[in-house]
């Protein structure tokens, strides 16, 4: 192995050596991930371990949903789309919420294990989208998991 490394350092090109250092550095990220998981499960349980998933995706969610709204909205044909879309899936999701805080609320406790969608979160990333960020998922990452990490 120590021979085909080497060889590959001397002869690959640029591009190819900057997937290998991108490839390597996702899965140091997915396994150290699996560990937060894992460890999530042992301490607090299942439920423990798919908040942890659920908040973790969330923030995923939240971060690209708002980059990708910002490169569509120099669109106009996007806007009229919008227009229609954003109104409908916030009724949408109000319902959803309210479905699953009442059945909670009734004793379904497998209803516990799904997540409440966002939407106070979600307001609030793409009002700060437009300035932070450009490139800087930092900023809203540390901002969000300080203000609502318990607010599932």
């Amino acid at each position: 192995m120590d021979e085909a490394t080497h060889k590959f350092d001397e002869h690959a090109p640029p591009v190819a050596k900057h997937l290998v250092d991108q490839a390597k550095g996702l899965i140091q990220k997915v396994t150290n991930e699996a560990g937060k998981v894992a460890s999530e499960a042992q301490s607090g349980g299942a439920r423990a371990a798919v908040q942890y998933v659920a908040t973790e995706s969330k923030h995923l969610v939240l971060i690209n949903s708002v980059k990708l709204w910002n490169g569509l909205n120099h669109y106009p044909p996007f806007h009229a789309l919008a227009e229609m879309a954003v109104p409908t899936a916030a009724h949408w999701s109000e319902k959803y919420n309210h479905v699953i805080k009442a059945m909670t609320q009734k004793g379904y406790c497998f209803i516990g294990y799904l997540p409440l969608i966002p939407l106070d979160e979600i307001a609030k990333a793409f009002k700060q989208g437009q300035g932070n960020l450009k490139g800087n998922d930092a900023t809203y990452v540390e901002q969000s998991s300080e203000s609502s990490s318990d607010s599932d």
